[in-house]
Formats: structure tokens, C-alpha cells, sequence
């Protein structure tokens, strides 16, 4: 290996700025490469900005330095700072096409998904009055503190494609299920992996998205599992995770997490057996006693659940009075559980 090579290959090693915010996920983690350029992979949350600012310092650098910014998906934990790094300097924004209205136009997307959360997707799932008063306060205190990066400031990059980071070329994947605008990065050279919320120490959520008719969602988790077996392909040495500590042996964990999630689906599938009708019934049983953002989080995992085994066809579902009501297939019609 030549000098020029090594220097190539350590200057697209990532520096880890840990960013410890108080969403359910965790601390998040932007990930600064100096050279060539200083460009920096996902933003933290508002509530991080100091703690951006501090952990940039650390390694010699102001948001004023950076060049370019790189946005792995849209959810406010790791992109919410990119509009103030845009007030403050004069870097470019980097975001997938499938990405890009969210980064753009989020003041305008925000009140369609809390409509459809309002209006479509809890009254199916039964949330008592409560919980759903939580559930949309959040989401309008997180619309409220969301603002746009300028469209000028933007540029778009193929949901599956190549970019340049760290004096080296990184193949980006769509990776939907968590997000449905999500990607990763991966360096088949040095074997590294930015692997986003795509794969965590603990399974991601699939979570819940407005579809683009308002009204009939697209299924996550099918989709999280499809893109667990894209990433299972990789040839990965050292995986970088939106949220914890890096990693390898990816391939272990995502066996590891493909079959704890075949073990819920069967218990979800057993719920439903045992009369636990709604989605909040069922998420009520699996996750007893946690606290609301864990319920919250909860219900998106039952969601995905029973989207499986409804592609299964183990279970069916109708809807009375705008909820949706699921029975096992393997249950007789006479049984006092059919609907």
C-alpha cells in the first residue's frame, strides 16, 4: 500500500460525535470526516446544537468549517440542525431525492401526517383518548421546532447511487422499513458501513408513516426486513450506527434481530388467538407496563406484526366503526371470538 492510499484510507475514517438527546432512540450520532473537506453525517436534534458545537470544537472545527452536510433520513433526531448549520455557514446540504421534501418543505408535511395520525391511522388502532392526546401534542411540538433548509442550499443525491466522503467514493442504498426515505453509506474498499437507524444494537422501528394518499399506509416492517437482507449481503468490517457504539459482526445481529422479531410476530399472532382484537389490545399485552413512549414505540412494532401475519394470511382484519379488528384464521367462524 502506497502512502497516498493509507492516507485515503485513514482520512475516511469517521469521527464520532456523540449527541445525547432526549428522544426514545437514544443518543444520536453525527459522524465528522476533516479531510479532504470537513463534511459532517447527520445533525443531531435542535435541543443538540450546543453539544454539535462543542463536539466539532473537540476536533478543531466550528460549523463555519464544514463544507458539506450529509442527511442519512429524515427524522428530526438527525437532521433537525441542519437549518440552523445552514444559517450559520455555508455548507451544502446533502439529502436522497426520496428525502428531500422533508428537508425542504417539512412545515408543509408535518400537518399531513399529524391528519393522518388524527384522523386515520389511531382511530384504527383504538388509542384511548389519552394516549392520543400525548401522541399529537408530541408531533406538533416536534412540526413546531422543524424548520426548512433553503432550497438554494440543497443538493440531492440518488436514493441509490455513489458520494464522495472522506477523499472516497461510498455506495448509498435505500434502505426503507425504520424510514421509508432512509439510506446508508458503504465503503467496499475499507469495508465501513454508515449504517443510520438501519441497523441498531436494539431492533429499530418501523415506523409509521403518512402514505401519499393520506389514507392507505405502505406496510414497514416487510419492507425493514427486505432491506435486513440487503444489508446482510454487505461485506461490512465495522459498522458506524445512528445511535450507540460502533460495532462488527453485522451479519450475527441481524440474524439475532430477524429472529427476535419472527418470536414477536408468533406471540402478536397468539394475542390475537387469545381475543386481543385492536392493535392497542394486543400492544397493551406485549408491552405492559411501560412507560408512554415505550407504548408508543410499542404500537408501531404491533403494527408490524400483524402486517406480517397478514401477508401470511394468518390472521384477517375488518373494520366496525373506523377500527380495525384482526382474528386468527385458525380460529372457527361459530368461535365467540369471530367478529
Amino acid at each position: 500500500m502506497t502512502y497516498d492510499q493509507f492516507s485515503i484510507i485513514f482520512m475516511s475514517i469517521p469521527l464520532r460525535i456523540q449527541l445525547p438527546n432526549q428522544l426514545q432512540g437514544g443518543p444520536v450520532n453525527a459522524y465528522l470526516f476533516p479531510k479532504p473537506e470537513p463534511v459532517l453525517v447527520d445533525t443531531g436534534a435542535k435541543v443538540d446544537w450546543p453539544l454539535l458545537q462543542e463536539g466539532l470544537a473537540a476536533h478543531g472545527f466550528s460549523v463555519g468549517d464544514l463544507s458539506r452536510v450529509i442527511i442519512s433520513h429524515a427524522h428530526v433526531d438527525h437532521f433537525e440542525s441542519a437549518s440552523l448549520i445552514a444559517a450559520e455557514s455555508d455548507a451544502q446540504i446533502w439529502v436522497s431525492d426520496v428525502a428531500y421534501d422533508w428537508i425542504a418543505r417539512p412545515q408543509e408535511l408535518w400537518p399531513q401526517r399529524i391528519a393522518f395520525y388524527r384522523d386515520v391511522f389511531l382511530p384504527q388502532t383504538a388509542v384511548p383518548p389519552q394516549m392520543v392526546e400525548i401522541i399529537l401534542t408530541y408531533m406538533q411540538t416536534t412540526a413546531s421546532t422543524c424548520n426548512p433548509v433553503p432550497a438554494d442550499r440543497i443538493v440531492t443525491f440518488p436514493a441509490n447511487g455513489k458520494i464522495p466522503i472522506g477523499g472516497m467514493s461510498w455506495q448509498v442504498f435505500h434502505t426503507p422499513g425504520h424510514a421509508s426515505h432512509q439510506t446508508i453509506f458503504y465503503q467496499p474498499q475499507t469495508r465501513r458501513l454508515l449504517a443510520s437507524d438501519m441497523l441498531l444494537q436494539r431492533t429499530p422501528t418501523p415506523v409509521v408513516e403518512c402514505p401519499p394518499d393520506g389514507i392507505q399506509r405502505i406496510p414497514a416492517l416487510p419492507q425493514f426486513l427486505d432491506s435486513l437482507a440487503l444489508v446482510e449481503n454487505l461485506d461490512v468490517d465495522v459498522v458506524f450506527p445512528g445511535h450507540g457504539e460502533p460495532f462488527r459482526d453485522h451479519r450475527e445481529l441481524i440474524q439475532q434481530q430477524r429472529s427476535r422479531i419472527m418470536q414477536r410476530k408468533a406471540e402478536c399472532l397468539d394475542w390475537v388467538r387469545q381475543g386481543c382484537d385492536t392493535a392497542v389490545s394486543i400492544a397493551q399485552q406485549m408491552y405492559a407496563n411501560r412507560p408512554a413512549t415505550i407504548m408508543f414505540a410499542g404500537l408501531w412494532m404491533v403494527i408490524g406484526y400483524l402486517d406480517l401475519l397478514l401477508a401470511e394470511e394468518k390472521i384477517t382484519v375488518r373494520e366496525i366503526n373506523g377500527v380495525h379488528h384482526f382474528l386468527a384464521r385458525d380460529i372457527p367462524s361459530s368461535s365467540p371470538l369471530s367478529l
